[in-house]
């Protein structure tokens, strides 16, 4: 009995029922002796592997590298696969065997190296870890190996990686609607809005919905230009808002602005960062009205939260000069920086409302989608025709927003994220070493400064060893961003995991 349902499901991940699973192949046979390798000891998969080989040659077929195996392969592989390790009482063996090409069907060598060969190099390549499949906060890479994420995708998979609600949710609004024009009334939609504004701060109640942060930022600057019919705005230094033409105007790094011209803006106005001064500055030269900001610096200012008079003052400042206050909260939104109950996004903790708002990141579970969010007198002045998108608001966007919204607020993520940070920042502020500096943040928003960059390669790279992925750093930052739903268990697996690593770091 047990060998049959093994053969069954054996025979299911080797030849790929196109009905049941669309967008899915046979395994190639590099992919099949790649398992068998990190699943086998080494003398018994070599062995298996000949007999693959021979018994394909014998059906005149012997399997090519990189070619999807085809029937008879297949049933050469199951063959000598199950009567091997049948006879050697190896069945865990064949349950890790089924799993892993269920995971992938190409090897983790053509993986890398179709990117290599396709994929244009605009970010650094990372080719240490091949993520198949998520459970939780954990991910697991493409020869089963787990690790506990401390990147959330850039806080974008704040409800884990695998969300069988959200899955759901997806097959079902894709079975009846796919797409829709972003100008025409949808349930969808209507259902989000409804459910958006709970979590809103008071007043900010109009939406138009975008893909990506970039685009966000970019319609938030056009919203606010077109309402005090000014082009001038006030930036960090510091600042990081997207890679979009003009999220990169508005982000201070140089060099993310040189190559497209747009390094000499006139429009622009860089100034120091938690500097109420250099703000009114610029407010008293008339040279802006708009001022936009993080109030929690990531990708550049190395989760650098901004002093809480300076966040005040600002929204002070820009209600006396008339100016419109722009908050950047595609990374900060949705409960990663809370700091108790309640704190939806980082203008809650500073108590400030923000004139618009760039939200997006964990808005859809994962699932792309984002929004300029702001109030009717600014919305009002968006003419039709100012703007548009073919696929900013269509209904899948929309239903995997709403379930992931509901889902946050019925985990009370909020709370969670309050306590485990919490957890995390004492846990990491009581580690004894020379290595760390400071640790700063708010929520699980968490930043590890360390003496230099070196050090905080080196720190990944133990923290690695011991099953953790920790995410891309700033300079001498290393960034802490698990995904919220994170457990007491596992914050506290995590500071163990840190401390051995340090411990490596400082040497014997």
């Amino acid at each position: 009995m047990v060998r049959g349902g093994l053969e069954e499901r054996l025979w299911s991940v080797l030849v790929i029922d196109p009905e049941k699973r669309p967008g899915r192949f046979n395994p190639t046979f590099e992919r099949i002796c790649e398992i068998l390798e990190v699943t086998l000891p080494r003398a018994l998969a070599g062995e298996i592997i000949k007999d693959i080989e021979e018994g394909c040659r014998e059906i005149g077929s012997p399997p090519s590298n990189r070619a999807p195996i085809d029937e008879g392969q297949g049933r050469v592989v199951m063959k000598v696969v199950m009567e091997r390790l049948m006879e050697e009482n190896h069945v865990e063996s064949i349950e890790k065997i089924i799993s892993l090409l269920d995971y992938s069907e190409i090897s983790s060598k053509e993986a890398i190296e179709i990117h290599e060969e396709h994929k244009i190099p605009v970010s650094h390549l990372e080719k240490d870890i091949i993520p198949v499949y998520g459970d939780g906060v954990w991910i697991v890479d493409i020869n089963g190996k787990r690790y506990l994420d401390l990147d959330s995708n850039y806080s974008a998979a704040n409800l884990g990686y695998s969300n069988r609600e959200l899955a759901l949710g997806l097959f079902n609004q894709a079975s009846q609607l796919v797409t829709m024009k972003e100008d025409r009334v949808q349930v969808p939609r209507a259902l989000l809005m409804k459910t958006l504004i709970s979590i809103m701060p008071k007043g900010l109640d109009q939406f138009y919905f975008q893909n990506s942060g970039g685009e966000a930022v970019d319609k938030c600057l056009k919203f606010a230009k077109a309402y005090t019919r000014q082009t001038g705005v006030v930036a960090m230094y510091g600042c990081f808002h997207g890679r979009t033409h003009g999220a990169v105007a508005v982000t201070s790094n140089e060099k993310y602005r040189k190559p497209f011209g747009l390094d000499k803006l006139d429009w622009v106005h860089f100034v120091p960062f938690n500097d109420l001064e250099a703000v009114e500055e610029k407010l008293q030269e008339g040279k802006a009205k708009i001022v936009i900001l993080e109030l929690v610096q990531g990708e550049e200012g190395g989760i650098n939260p901004a002093h809480p008079d300076y966040a005040r003052g600002l929204r002070k400042l820009c209600t006396e000069y008339g100016a419109l206050l722009i908050v950047d909260e595609v990374q900060t939104g949705f409960g990663r920086v809370a700091m108790k109950e309640g704190q939806w996004w980082a203008s809650d903790y500073y108590g400030i409302v923000p004139d618009l708002m760039a939200i997006g990141k964990s808005f859809g579970g994962g699932f792309p989608v984002t929004a300029v969010v702001t109030n009717k007198e600014i919305a009002s002045e968006m003419m039709p025709g100012y703007d548009g998108s073919t696929f900013g608001g269509n209904p899948l966007a929309m239903i995997s927003a709403t379930i992931a919204i509901q889902q946050m607020k019925r985990l009370n993520i909020t709370k969670n994220v309050a306590e485990r940070g919490r957890q995390l920042m004492e846990g990491l502020r009581e580690i004894k070493t020379d290595l760390i500096r400071e640790v700063r943040g708010l929520g699980l928003f968490i930043g590890i400064v360390f003496p230099t960059k070196g050090h905080v390669v080196r720190f990944q790279e133990e923290l690695k060893k011991l099953g953790v992925k920790s995410s891309l750093s700033t300079k001498n930052v290393a960034r802490f961003l698990p995904p919220l739903i994170i457990s007491e268990e596992e914050v506290d697996f995590l500071l163990d995991k840190v401390k051995k690593a340090l411990k490596r770091m400082e040497g014997p």
